[in-house]
């Protein structure tokens, strides 16, 4: 079996094998960031809800561009329940 993992050794560090989809778990991270941004609409009484989700689109949208689509995702869902 052909296991892409590659155990350190004394002078490299430890590598992962990429993800399946080819994301890096920076723009990962983000993606899930744009998500829970809107629960913080918990601690600003409601305003967060759309702001967070908002703030992360406009910020990743032309660098990190799955980023951008998730946040732009969650912020349409947290509209479309607000209303």
């Amino acid at each position: 079996m052909n296991d892409p993992y590659v155990p350190p050794t004394q002078s490299e560090p430890a590598t992962l094998p990429p993800t399946p989809s080819g994301l890096s778990s920076e723009e990962r991270m983000w993606a899930m960031i744009g998500h829970l941004s809107a629960l913080s609409g918990l601690i600003t009484g409601g305003i967060g809800t759309i702001v967070g989700p908002l703030i992360i689109w406009q910020v990743k949208k032309d660098t990190m561009p799955f980023a951008g689509s998730e946040s732009k995702e969650a912020l349409n869902f947290n509209i479309s329940w607000l209303l």
